[in-house]
């Protein structure tokens, strides 16, 4: 192979072959390839696009640096749910015990915070005991025996997409459609599912600024569900201000439990319900809103929750300890300067000033606050007062939360005439 032939290639705007793609991929999986030379690809990659034949072949390279699953022995429909994420998006802890009360198995691999954006593990993680490093064969069982289970790659699953993920976020090369499209289609290829519920988020606060851009990440990814089997519903919604009013850790575990109760924010639960509906429609369920809300009216999606926690070593019973573990050591509260309405939010930029609080890199290594996190008082369009909170950060740092406040301040803005917010859903 040689890599100096391929990145010229691309470089150059030129098309590599499906060979070329596998080869570089596997090679940079398999620690024969720099992460120098790696990413001069993805440079390259995000800088002058792929053809579909090179789109197809990142995803078949990277589900063929590992193992593959296969749940068809369950007799039941097999799925997921995946998002291009967000700012306070805690979709999948709540959708996925709602699907498996309904009888689907539901084996989700998450990430960790990528850019800006929260990570469904990391919010795990602050469940005391929780395991999100389950090994296949875990994995396997706990999917089996519960119905679902929601963990971090395996060395098995994809493991060049594991390798890749940590370099782009590294080297600002998360940005391309291609790449995204290869990352999210390879593990749920992987996973053995037979249909997805793909979220794609359009807005300030999301990877995907316009819609025209979406579209062109949905098209890509039915098409490789389309070549790989998986029957692919895109669902798109605005990411223009926080999702639900909380984005943190723990924090979000508790709004994801409000909502299993019932008592979830009107535009984190549309969110929920709109991807909830294409997946329980193939699962042949004829009323499937009656059927999400079956689930939480009676409790059984909670109960799922929590038996899935105990199989992953969590103690489920903290999780309605909201104010026995993870106190806030320190907090501060943005307060309105003026009278008038909610007009802009600077999701992103709130985005990082959140991750600020709750992910560190220490001398341990990656280490997470779960007490960190920022609750949103004041949203889109709300009337708010001089003096009114419009947001609290809080954590365990002094400093972090320190820090993380002008941030946050900076990115709401206040204006004089009314406003009112487009539906989260497109």
């Amino acid at each position: 192979m040689n890599i100096e032939n391929i990145v010229r290639e691309k470089t150059a705007g030129g098309v590599n072959s499906p060979s070329e793609i596998v080869q570089i991929i596997h090679a940079y999986s398999e620690k024969k390839l720099s992460d120098e030379k790696m990413t001069r690809w993805l440079k390259a990659v995000c800088n002058k696009g792929m053809t579909d034949e090179e789109t197809l072949a990142v995803v078949k390279a990277m589900v063929t640096s590992g193992e593959r699953l296969d749940f068809s022995h369950l007799g039941k429909p097999v799925v997921d749910k995946h998002s291009t994420g967000g700012v306070g998006d805690k979709v999948s802890l709540i959708i996925a015990p709602i699907l498996a009360t309904c009888g689907l198995a539901v084996p989700m691999i998450s990430g960790k915070i990528l850019a800006h954006t929260g990570g469904t593990l990391d919010k795990l993680q602050s469940i005391p005991g929780y395991r999100i490093d389950l090994s296949m064969e875990e994995f396997r069982q706990t999917v089996e025996g519960v119905g679902l289970s929601l963990t971090g790659q395996t060395s098995e699953i994809c493991p060049a997409d594991r390798e890749m993920y940590t370099l782009r976020d590294r080297t600002n090369t998360v940005v391309s459609i291609p790449l995204i499209c290869g990352s999210i289609m390879s593990k749920k290829i992987a996973e053995g599912i037979e249909a997805l519920a793909m979220n794609i988020t359009v807005g300030n606060g999301a990877f995907m600024k316009t819609l025209k851009h979406a579209e062109k990440l949905g098209k890509k990814l039915e098409m490789a569900g389309k070549q790989f089997g998986v029957s692919t519903k895109i669902v798109y919604s605005r990411m223009d201000q926080p999702l639900g009013r909380e984005a943190g850790l723990w924090n979000e575990i508790q709004e994801s439990m409000a909502c299993l109760k019932g008592e979830g924010e009107p535009d984190l639960m549309a969110v929920v319900t709109e991807l909830a509906e294409p997946v329980l429609k193939y699962a042949g369920i004829k009323k499937p809103l009656s059927a999400v809300e079956k689930t939480i009216t009676s409790g059984s999606a909670m109960m799922k929750l929590e038996e899935m926690i105990e199989a992953h070593g969590g103690d489920s019973s903290l999780i309605h300890s909201s104010d026995t573990i993870h106190t806030p050591s320190f907090e501060k509260v943005i307060e309105a300067e003026n009278s008038g309405v909610v007009r802009f939010m600077d999701t992103e930029k709130i985005g990082w000033a959140v991750n600020s609080i709750t992910v560190f890199d220490g001398k341990a290594g990656r280490q997470i606050d779960p007490s960190g996190g920022v609750r949103f008082e004041k949203k889109l369009g709300e009337e708010v007062a001089k003096g009114d909170p419009l947001a609290i950060c809080h954590g365990n740092s002094e400093k972090a939360v320190s820090q993380a406040y002008p941030q946050i301040k900076s990115a709401i803005e206040i204006g004089v005439d009314p406003f009112t917010p487009e539906e989260v859903i497109i």
